[in-house]
């Protein structure tokens, strides 16, 4: 596979105007260059890691001298092809989400796992409420690493099965945990009572659940739990405890998995 062509594909596929394409694909050949991949598929899916794409963040500030807006577009265009390489299946999730932008500090791995600790006692208090298989469903479905857009716009008739792993946010594939496999178990054996072509129903247009009904779900499992945690505290931590290798000792067994 060519992946700059392919990219460059993908992108216009999206609506990209061809100034963006250009620049993007550009972008992803100048990190080629500096990270000595060479395009090949599993180096370049390796030296995508948090870790080197800080390091070349700090390349081009430092030995470069370019301005944050532009270290900043560089880093949007390899988000870009990250999300590509999900697609794709090269990639579980897009590592540059766990890269602030040029201008924003960067957490110690100690504020990451505080953040990651706290996200398990949100999920933990979500287990709880045995009855409330919704917003479990909704918390898991979080950590699994889908945004609230995806989550939001799954169909009901596309379905989901037991006996999967994987559910399908547009043309995603997202890999399931057993907590996430759980949660939908649950929620499945409600869903064929309730209204609409969504799959998580609210009170939004044709039964959906509204964006805002997430946040609001986060918003109030943090307040109970009394910590600052927020859907995209949510989203990264899975793949936060992956990249760090934060161990669940110590966690609540109905969310260790």
């Amino acid at each position: 596979m060519n992946y700059r062509v392919c990219f460059a594909a993908y992108l216009r596929r999206r609506g990209r105007r061809d100034a963006t394409v250009k620049s993007y694909v550009l972008a992803l050949a100048e990190f080629c260059k500096y990270s000595g991949c060479q395009g090949r598929k599993r180096s370049l899916c390796k030296r995508l890691a948090p870790g080197q794409v800080e390091a070349y963040k700090l390349y081009l500030l430092s030995r470069r001298g370019l301005r944050p807006s532009t270290v900043n577009r560089r880093l949007s265009a390899l988000s870009a092809f990250a999300r590509f390489l999900m697609e794709k299946r090269r990639l579980s999730s897009n590592p540059l989400e766990l890269v602030p932008r040029a201008g924003r500090k960067t957490p110690s791995t100690d504020e990451i796992r505080t953040s990651w600790e706290g996200v398990q006692r949100l999920r933990a208090e979500a287990h709880k409420d045995v009855l409330n298989i919704r917003d479990r469903a909704v918390v898991e479905l979080l950590y699994a690493g889908l945004t609230v857009r995806e989550m939001c716009g799954l169909k009901y008739e596309q379905g989901w099965s037991p006996d999967n792993n994987t559910i399908k946010a547009g043309e995603r594939p997202v890999s399931l945990h057993a907590g996430a496999i759980t949660a939908l178990k649950h929620y499945m054996i409600l869903r064929p009572i309730l209204r609409g072509g969504y799959l998580l129903v609210g009170a939004g247009p044709g039964c959906s659940l509204k964006p805002g009904s997430v946040y609001g779900i986060i918003r109030r499992l943090a307040r109970i739990c009394g910590i600052k945690t927020g859907v995209r505290d949510v989203r990264l931590a899975g793949y936060a405890a992956e990249v760090y290798g934060f161990s669940p000792a110590g966690i609540s067994a109905a969310v260790a998995a």
